[in-house]
């Protein structure tokens, strides 16, 4: 029964997955532009993280990627150099266009959807098509209708007036590396400027898939479990050195130290069944209650699974005063955890053997028990441990 629940629970929830929209960071906007232009560029890029369908969060902890913003003179082309996305081979006149190799996020051009690379190029916004039906060309004329951008000539403002670049960056929050970067040279803020934005924005986000629902239970600090076991025991005796019919249950709270070092502490309820066949068969029943503590070994291979081999100590106590079991034992085992919806289905062999000899109190039998547990169960992972990705001093 336990083998056929097990089973079903195995089946039914080991591949199933959650999925959310992935959180994103904005910070404000730092750095030094006209009056506003701060405030304008932190709310345009909050403004399409949420309509293009991600969630906004307030801190970087709790977030997948960053939107990281900033405003600079603008002080020539020289400024702009290594912040985009093509690599030296590409900008060395091997390529036509500003599409690169493995773009990040990737490209979609599928089921009728058709993508257009911005690219900024004498102080004016271009669209590539990704698609490869036309070629990239950098003058106005070969603007597509995507958008109905106006460039503005220097002579439309003051002499004094003074040109500023926008720095976009997208930053993995698990690691702290870029992952695309644009930027975008305007002289004052405007609807044009805003409709740009959505467009690096765009770019930027329209790769990124959903996440995974991420409560990892194996970066957690504290972990709980509850089995049942099968638990024949042996023990010395000319006539019977076999029992096969001991069951028990068992719960374990365990603190993951470090990641690949925890310390657990149980509390397993273990029948234990004694047939003596030099007195007729009689049969002596108790029940034992072992508070095992254990040094565990974590190794996390792939994304699935979890394994623990580990050793330790467990006190012995009768529940039933039928017999007097060694007060202390000496265990090892091995969990096999395989991860099934929030938590993980775990298999764990134990063996197990007293320090001392064992009695049958009302007949003064002494046996040496020697255990062999096999426990199938649920353990599930929580005040989970966060990552904090670097940042900048």
């Amino acid at each position: 029964m336990i083998f056929s629940v097990s089973l079903f629970l195995a089946c039914f929830c080991l591949f199933a997955q959650t999925f959310r929209e992935a959180k994103i960071f904005v910070p404000p906007v730092n750095g030094t532009g006209d009056i506003g232009d701060n405030v304008f560029f932190f709310k345009q890029l909050t403004y399409e993280v949420v309509i293009q369908y991600h969630l906004l969060v307030r801190t970087q902890n709790e977030s997948d990627f960053v939107l990281r913003g900033s405003i600079q003179r603008y002080a020539g082309e020289e400024q702009l150099k290594g912040y985009n996305y093509f690599n030296d081979e590409r900008a060395q006149g091997s390529f036509s266009g500003p599409v690169p190799i493995r773009p990040i996020p990737r490209i979609r051009n599928t089921l009728g959807r058709r993508e257009f690379f911005s690219w900024e190029t004498n102080g004016n916004f271009v669209f590539y098509d990704t698609t490869g039906e036309e070629e990239y060309a950098s003058g106005p004329s070969r603007l597509p209708a995507l958008l109905e951008v106006r460039p503005r000539a220097r002579e439309d403002f003051a002499p004094e007036y003074q040109d500023y670049v926008f720095f976009l960056e997208l930053i993995d929050s698990s690691t702290g590396a870029a992952l695309a970067k644009q930027h975008l040279v305007y002289n004052a803020v405007d609807d044009d400027v805003g409709k740009l934005v959505s467009v690096i924005v765009y770019n930027m986000l329209v790769g990124i898939p959903d996440i995974e629902e991420g409560n990892d239970w194996r970066n957690s600090w504290l972990f709980a479990d509850i089995t049942a076991m099968w638990a024949p025991m042996v023990y010395q005796s000319q006539q019977q050195p076999v029992n096969w019919v001991n069951f028990g249950l068992g719960l374990s709270l365990e603190c993951q130290l470090l990641d690949f070092l925890a310390v657990g502490l149980g509390l397993q309820l273990v029948q234990n069944l004694i047939v003596v066949p030099a007195s007729d068969g009689e049969e002596y029943q108790d029940f034992i209650l072992q508070v095992p503590v254990a040094v565990k070994y974590v190794f996390k291979p792939l994304d699935h699974f979890m394994l623990e081999p580990y050793f330790g100590l467990s006190g012995n106590f009768s529940l039933m005063g039928a017999t007097q079991p060694s007060f202390l034992s000496w265990f090892a085992g091995f969990q096999f955890g395989v991860k099934a919806g929030p938590g993980m289905i775990v298999i764990e062999p134990r063996f197990s053997m007293d320090f001392s000899k064992s009695f049958i109190l009302e007949s003064a039998i002494e046996y040496q028990r020697y255990l062999i547990q096999l426990s199938v169960g649920y353990k599930f992972g929580f005040l989970q441990k966060y990552s904090k990705a670097p940042r900048d001093n």
